[in-house]
């Protein structure tokens, strides 16, 4: 059995998680790796450039740079100078304000990207992609030694291989995969895939002696199903279970979902963890990137009752600082990461009412953490963990007040508002997840 993800999103990471929570473990295998991937999943650009593994990421003052040359950088990412003039950006890998490099995209004078570095989380530059006229054209891979051992045509998709001294050529980067499969000599009986682009196609290369599952995790919009998904039901291929992983979604095609001669179809969640329950405390936490915080002043001053924190990891603008005047606000700008993990045990209630860019997957920890979740309709991030009676108008501040207040008060309603969020959430437990894998491992 094998894992097989496109990329190592956060689809692919629960999915991980839920079979590692189930005590379910098989290999994984990542199609494009960004270079930042679990020391557990592998790739074919970590087997072939045989990385050493004990080394830190690159910081951003380590990228190297001409004498004189400056560096700058903020929490969320950085730009090199010479003298005004801008050379490169720089990207990092996360936003709790770590600093660990990803890519360097190096400009031309007119400010358009020439090339772009890539590093991955061992601090290697793993990789370059070169552009003409805004376009990418060419990649090259570099192993532990800086050498070269592929090189990827990105206009016509031929890569070329260096292995042992000898030279390969792939016309796909599938081809590429399904040699690299062969290579590590996995078993390829069972693949578990979960998108109908790479993975898909890689099985549809693999011998026809397996039999496949792809777990579906992509919202459905309207009653059609993907058409790569039509074309498993309506030929015979590897793939012989289609798993639907959002449940909301399940629920609404089950019914015409019928039994199909090539493929059988059933829904599977996902395991999360929760370290902790809901305790009722009045404490409301918000991490922001911006002071754009959408009717906070009505929520501070109806709710004196309730801690507001408010964490940035970055420096706060006066707008945001003002609000030093409320005895029920407490502010953390430039937050450390160890502040981030005390707040989110402290706290039973967030409130997603940031109208910029979540930071620190916020919504996603407050879930786990069992913390009410409330947002407005413009402000919503993450609207899988808000239960729909907790997602408002942004004229109705108010009523945001009185159902925070409510459940503060009614232990029976947080009860039921925590469960409505995680089964919106596709939440299943820890049997059932491995009842449903040990079917289709013994079919």
């Amino acid at each position: 059995m094998l894992n097989l993800f496109d990329n190592f999103d956060q689809a692919s990471f629960d999915l991980l998680r839920s079979q590692r929570s189930a005590q379910i473990k098989i290999p994984t295998v990542v199609i494009n790796d960004d270079g930042f991937l679990p020391t557990e999943v592998e790739s074919p650009i970590k087997f072939f450039g045989q990385y050493n593994k004990n080394r830190s990421p690159l910081y951003f003052d380590q990228i190297p740079v001409p004498k004189y040359w400056r560096i700058l950088s903020t929490a969320s990412q950085g730009e090199i100078y010479d003298l005004d003039q801008k050379k490169a950006n720089i990207f990092y890998h996360s936003t709790d304000n770590s600093r660990q490099v990803k890519e360097v995209r190096w400009l031309d004078r007119y400010g358009k990207i020439n090339w772009v570095d890539h590093y991955n989380c061992n601090g290697y530059h793993f990789a370059t992609t070169f552009y003409e006229n805004g376009q990418p054209t060419w990649r090259k891979y570099y192993d532990k030694h800086q050498e070269v051992f592929l090189t990827w045509n990105l206009r016509v998709g031929g890569l070329f291989l260096t292995e042992d001294g000898q030279k390969r050529y792939f016309t796909s980067w599938i081809e590429f995969v399904k040699y690299y499969l062969m290579s590590r000599h996995f078993k390829l009986d069972h693949v578990f895939y979960n998108t109908l682009n790479q993975g898909l196609n890689v099985t549809m290369a693999l011998p026809d002696n397996g039999t496949d599952t792809l777990f579906w995790h992509e919202p459905l919009t309207g009653d059609e199903l993907p058409g790569n998904m039509q074309f498993l039901m309506e030929h015979s291929t590897r793939t012989k279970h289609i798993i639907f992983q959002r449940y909301a979604d399940w629920q609404r095609m089950k019914s015409v979902l019928t039994d199909n001669e090539y493929v059988d179809f059933s829904y599977l969640g996902t395991i999360y963890p929760h370290p902790r329950g809901n305790q009722l405390r009045p404490e409301a936490l918000i991490f922001t990137n911006s002071d754009e915080i959408v009717e906070l002043t009505t929520l501070v001053k109806q709710l004196p009752q309730v801690k507001f924190h408010i964490a940035a990891v970055t420096e706060m603008s006066e707008k945001l600082l003002s609000y030093q005047q409320y005895s029920n606000v407490e502010l953390y700008p430039n937050v450390s990461r160890q502040r981030v993990k005390q707040l989110i045990t402290d706290c039973d209630i967030y409130l997603d009412i940031n109208r910029q860019n979540e930071i620190l997957d916020a919504v996603r920890g407050a879930f786990e953490q069992n913390m009410l979740i409330l947002g407005f309709d413009e402000t919503l991030h993450e609207a899988q963990f808000v239960a729909p009676q907790n997602v408002f108008k942004v004229t109705e501040a108010k009523q945001m007040g009185e159902r925070i207040l409510n459940a503060l008060l009614k232990p029976a309603l947080m009860k039921e508002l925590i469960d409505t969020q995680r089964k919106l959430a596709s939440e299943v437990s820890v049997q059932d997840y491995r009842n449903q894998i040990g079917a289709l491992k013994h079919d």
